[in-house]
């Protein structure tokens, strides 16, 4: 039996809002909007950097049309790209259990509605993308989470036998539990950027606040099974 793991990035492995958050209120403000605060981008993330761009500039009371949102998604990324992810990090013992999972024989894969190629420069820059044997964004495949092709398209490209391997996505979103279920594998919710009532809510095999205890988590997983 084969083992692969998939993980979510932002608010899954990474603390990446301060630097999506100056991008953001970057492009906004060169359209004359007023900034948005933390707390505001936190609840828009989860599902591409196209609905972020919307979901901000609704948040200012404009509705650009959707080749307009085509621009000013093109322009934002390039803005964020320009952050160099100065202020991004990995969530406390998150290294750590990735390369203890390494060790212990498990394939390790990203699976983000990030687009794909700052989800590589981002686990590069934090010293990581070493452990991943693929790094997928929405932009990898036709779809993106919920849908579980993506999930699919991914674990495809690793080889995985759903008859005999298993597999696990790890994420903080409805979006990430959802592809699980709807790929038919394992699901466990983090709650690193938000609450463990919330993560619960999510429906997934097991909840985590903290790395230290993922692995536990996951040879719960295991002895279910």
């Amino acid at each position: 039996m084969a083992k692969f793991i998939l993980f979510d990035l932002d608010g899954t492995l990474i603390d990446g809002v301060d630097d999506i958050l100056f991008a953001m209120n970057d492009l906004l403000a060169a359209h004359g909007h007023d900034a948005l605060v933390r707390h505001d981008i936190e609840a828009m993330l989860g599902d591409g950097t196209w609905m972020l761009t919307k979901r901000a500039f609704a948040a200012r009371g404009s509705e650009p049309s959707d080749a307009m949102l085509d621009e000013l998604n093109i322009d934002f990324n390039a803005r964020y790209v320009e952050t160099d992810y100065a202020y991004t990090r990995l969530f406390e013992n998150a290294e750590a259990v990735l390369r203890q999972l390494k060790s212990d024989g498990w394939t390790i894969a990203l699976a983000s509605n990030k687009p794909e190629a700052p989800c590589k420069a981002i686990l590069t820059k934090l010293g990581v993308a070493d452990l991943f044997s693929i790094i997928a964004g929405g932009d990898s495949f036709e779809v993106k989470k919920p849908d579980g092709r993506f999930l699919g398209f991914v674990l495809g490209q690793l080889g995985f036998d759903q008859k005999v391997d298993t597999a696990i996505m790890v994420g903080d979103h409805a979006n990430d539990v959802n592809a699980a279920r709807a790929a038919g594998i394992h699901a466990i919710a983090v709650a690193m950027e938000i609450d463990e009532t919330r993560a619960k809510s999510l429906g997934a095999d097991a909840v985590v606040t903290d790395y230290a205890d993922l692995v536990s988590a996951i040879n719960g997983i295991l002895d279910r099974t």
